[in-house]
């Protein structure tokens, strides 16, 4: 493993929610680890819930209490070393980054935002659904939050139209997702494969689960169509790989841990 991150000429990184994990942040594993932190929808509402357009419909001020919340808690957290280590190990050599936490880390601890790949979007922008305008969090007062409730006091973040905003982040049951600026992403990533076809790739998967699997589904149809890939799955808990199969590496750690284990 070590010989191959060495010779290797460009790395992908796949991160799930297991990656801001030593930042802080929660990975919202089930119902109770989702209900740790949001106590008050304890047997009320689930993750699945409170993350649906539908919610907002329900009570907007649940909705925007509990996206609310995480916006500022995404924008307090300090990126764990690992990404500086990542950023170390990846020195004038190329690199993209897919992602399907919303939280913006790689960003902050510095990556080039032209190679990240947020598949299923960003909380730091908003998006209008009836007139398709964006909008970035940044334009917006803090909300302010009943903690007791997770319930948002209004005003709630509204169009220049009047119409109640959303996160631009694709939901479960989401119909509606504006997806253009992720659109662009994908296009330089599917760009950056092409480019690094032929080459000696190494693919770091990062806290990315099976119970919503986006990212480690992606990984895998990396390797088949880059030849001379290699996966390095770093989990916690689900670090299986295929047996018999010498392209994939396994670390049964923590992100932070894990990327340590990749330190030449």
């Amino acid at each position: 493993m070590q010989k191959y991150i060495k010779e290797c000429q460009a790395f992908i990184i796949t991160a799930g929610a297991g990656m801001g994990v030593d930042s802080g942040l929660p990975d919202f594993r089930g119902n109770k680890g989702f209900w740790t932190v949001y106590r008050p929808f304890e047997n009320k509402f689930g993750f699945t819930d409170c993350a649906n357009p539908s919610f907002m419909d329900y009570n907007p001020n649940l909705f925007w209490g509990f996206y609310g919340h995480r916006l500022h808690m995404y924008r307090n957290a300090v990126p764990h070393d690992g990404f500086q280590i990542l950023k170390k190990i990846f020195q004038n050599r190329d690199y993209f980054v897919i992602t399907s936490n919303v939280d913006g880390q790689f960003q902050k601890a510095g990556f080039d935002s032209n190679h990240i790949y947020e598949m299923h979007g960003s909380i730091h922008k908003f998006q209008c659904t009836p007139c398709d305008k964006l909008y970035d969090a940044h334009q917006f007062k803090d909300l302010s939050i009943d903690l007791e409730k997770f319930s948002a006091a209004d005003p709630l973040p509204k169009c220049e139209c009047k119409r109640l905003l959303r996160p631009n982040i694709l939901m479960f049951g989401d119909w509606d997702w504006i997806s253009s600026i992720y659109d662009q992403q994908e296009k330089r990533f599917f760009d950056f494969v092409e480019k690094n076809k032929t080459n000696k790739v190494c693919v770091i998967e990062i806290g990315a689960g099976t119970a919503i699997p986006s990212i480690r589904n992606l990984g895998d149809r990396i390797l088949d169509n880059m030849k001379q890939s290699i996966m390095i799955r770093i989990n916690p808990t689900e670090a299986d790989v295929p047996k018999g199969d010498d392209r994939y590496f396994s670390i049964k750690k923590g992100g932070l841990e894990g990327i340590k284990e990749l330190e030449v």
